[in-house]
């Protein structure tokens, strides 16, 4: 898959801001302005980046404590009459 030159700017900004990392932001805006984004698209990208950078991570929690936790139904050995129908 190849991707435009546009579209891997406006990752790396997203990404940068994401992370919070400046340098590479610097990098990101500096390229965007040099393939032509104006600075109302590229301030557009930032505000987006940083609301979704914003969003509670609650949903991604509550998944990962779904996941961690231990199974509530202790798991038994089937057997001919255990009455399960998993065997």
């Amino acid at each position: 898959m190849s991707l435009d030159q546009r579209t891997i700017v406006v990752t790396q900004i997203s990404a940068a801001v994401a992370c919070n990392a400046l340098a590479a932001l610097r990098l990101a805006v500096t390229e965007a302005l040099t393939l032509g984004l104006s600075p109302e698209e590229i301030q557009e990208i930032l505000t987006l980046s940083k609301e979704i950078q914003q969003q509670p991570i609650s949903h991604v929690t509550h998944l990962v404590d779904q996941l961690l936790r231990e199974p509530k139904k202790p798991t038994h050995e089937h057997s001919a009459d255990c009455g399960c129908g998993n065997h």
